[in-house]
């Protein structure tokens, strides 16, 4: 799965934009409704909202650049969301940081060595290859996720894996992230909410848009 573009909503607009533009250094973009965020392979669209409303989402860095993300992100007072004490927490498939953007959105930044992409140690924000994880929390995870790959054309890495509070449907290219509603975010103790967003992704070599609005997944023709 590749995800090629991603809409969320966003109540502090003109923050978000000067903390994505000007402190994460991202190439941006303003529109008519907010702005853009750029990255290598796809984009993510911030749009004004009188909502209170919060995200998880995570962003692919080359392998190797974790270390030094950190120290990038320490630099322009960004704090590190710890688990257990430590700033990285280790996967079996990758390492990745946490923080929180102005919207309160828990932002990630994650490695991910069985891609193939070059290995470097150094960090900048242009390197960022993608955003590569969205949050999706419902009340029946198991469902959606049904939902996901019978009708919009998701093909997961491991559907044994499923259970009625996580759902990883998708692969290591791109993944929409199906939890439980009110199942904390790792590694905060902030809970899973319910917020409208819409997606376009790729996956065997078939583009989809779809929507989440109000609790309902629809195709967009």
């Amino acid at each position: 799965m590749e995800i090629k573009e991603l809409k969320l909503f966003s109540k502090y607009i003109d923050a978000q934009y000067a903390f994505y533009n000007d402190v994460l250094g991202f190439t941006c973009t303003e529109t008519s409704q907010g702005f853009t965020v750029i990255t290598k392979e796809n984009t993510l669209e911030f749009i004004k909202s009188e909502i209170d409303c919060y995200y998880h989402f995570a962003f692919l860095i080359p392998t190797g650049s974790i270390y030094a993300a950190i120290q990038y992100l320490e630099e322009r007072n960004i704090y590190l969301l710890r688990y257990k004490g430590e700033k990285i927490i280790n996967f079996q498939t990758g390492k990745a940081i946490y923080f929180y953007d102005k919207d309160g959105n828990i932002g990630e930044f994650i490695e991910r060595p069985l891609l193939d992409y070059t290995h470097i140690s150094t960090f900048s924000i242009n390197q960022v290859i993608k955003l590569n994880e969205i949050g999706l929390p419902h009340k029946d995870p198991l469902y959606v996720s049904t939902v996901l790959i019978n009708e919009y054309g998701i093909t997961p890495i491991d559907r044994n894996s499923f259970t009625e509070n996580f759902c990883w449907v998708g692969d290591h290219n791109g993944v929409i992230i199906v939890v439980k509603e009110g199942r904390n975010w790792l590694p905060t103790n902030k809970p899973g909410i319910i917020n409208d967003f819409t997606i376009s992704y790729e996956d065997n070599e078939k583009t989809h848009y779809l929507s989440f609005e109000n609790n309902v997944l629809r195709r967009i023709t």
